[in-house]
């Protein structure tokens, strides 16, 4: 009998949603990863592959949207990233030259995760929330560099913006029509303590915890993950959803990197792991990490080899601690949704 509460949430859990047309989006998002990556294999320069990754990304915002709103949407979701990867990169530049400041990436992800929030509910950003900015901070502050770095990541992650941008206009004709154009909003649907609370509070909290153990940037896009739920509902199941999804899925990481496969097959296999990705992250989002997690380690690894081993244990272990700040954080607060016409 009491058994019988959880089934409906299980339920939801493994419910794989319907086709909904998907698949040139998922070719879009595939070649717009696929093809800066392979310029930068042409190139020898594969070790900026996180800042042409990240400009990438641009390519999956938008998609429910018609052409010139998406298009909007994206060069604004674009400027983000290109300053996501900027202020990551300036955090390694930093703790290169001055050991013991890379504790400073913690702060800094907390307001920056807190005012992209803000911005991408405001503009209506789809997907909303700060998980992409946040992930580019952080991913690109734990890579060693140096000051000749920053020109470097400004202009491979806007290159491979404005080849996002170009694909989007050019793949168009391809994508089904979306039913309607959302209406405006006049500003964030959440009042600021929301924000505070679930952004800068959980950020902060995850990124702390998990810098004894990790890289605390997974943990802090786990604990980001979950927010952009209109409800408590939907940030548990996300929650549930994000840990399951990446439990499996540094173990296909596992077998695939420690094949120590060439590089230019880790990018094949990349474009394919975007393409499933986009293929589910709407339909269940469990599912969607089973792609989004061997591609996240996949492209981790190409920009900065570490051991394998090291590198998914340590996704694996931060991903628990962001999802149960977040689940924490979920259960004591109790803020209610604005309403978005005051």
């Amino acid at each position: 009998m009491s058994s019988r509460p959880l089934l409906p949430h299980l339920r939801r859990m493994v419910h794989v949603g319907p086709y909904g047309g998907e698949l040139p989006v998922a070719l879009r998002a595939a070649t717009s990863v696929a093809v800066p990556m392979l310029v930068l294999w042409a190139t020898g320069h594969l070790e900026w592959s996180l800042y042409a990754t990240f400009g990438a990304f641009t390519s999956l915002f938008g998609r429910t949207v018609p052409i010139r709103p998406r298009l909007v949407s994206q060069v604004q979701a674009g400027a983000v990233l290109v300053a996501s990867v900027l202020a990551g990169t300036l955090l390694a530049v930093l703790g290169s030259a001055v050991p013991g400041t890379g504790w400073l990436v913690v702060p800094v992800a907390a307001l920056w995760a807190t005012g992209v929030a803000i911005v991408s509910h405001r503009l209506r950003w789809h997907p909303p929330g700060p998980l992409f900015p946040v992930f580019a901070l952080g991913a690109c502050s734990s890579v060693p560099a140096g000051p000749e770095q920053l020109p470097v990541a400004l202009a491979v992650a806007v290159a491979a913006v404005l080849f996002a941008l170009v694909l989007t206009a050019c793949f168009t004709r391809f994508e089904p029509a979306p039913a309607l154009t959302p209406t405006p909003a006049p500003g964030p649907e959440w009042p600021l303590s929301h924000y505070l609370v679930r952004y800068a509070a959980g950020v902060a909290v995850a990124g702390a915890v998990a810098t004894a153990v990790g890289h605390p940037y997974w943990a802090m896009v786990a604990a980001v993950v979950p927010m952009s739920a209109p409800d408590a509902s939907g940030r548990l199941l996300r929650a549930a959803q994000r840990l399951a999804g990446t439990l499996v899925g540094v173990v296909i990481a596992w077998v695939l990197l420690a094949a120590a496969p060439p590089p230019l097959v880790v990018i094949a296999v990349a474009a394919l792991l975007q393409a499933g990705a986009e293929l589910y992250v709407g339909r269940n989002y469990a599912v969607a990490m089973l792609f989004i997690t061997p591609l996240a380690l996949s492209m981790t690894h190409l920009a900065h080899p570490v051991p394998v081993s090291g590198l998914v244990s340590d996704r694996a272990i931060d991903t628990v601690v962001g999802v149960a700040v977040a689940v924490v954080i979920t259960l004591l607060t109790h803020e209610r949704r604005q309403d978005a016409e005051g």
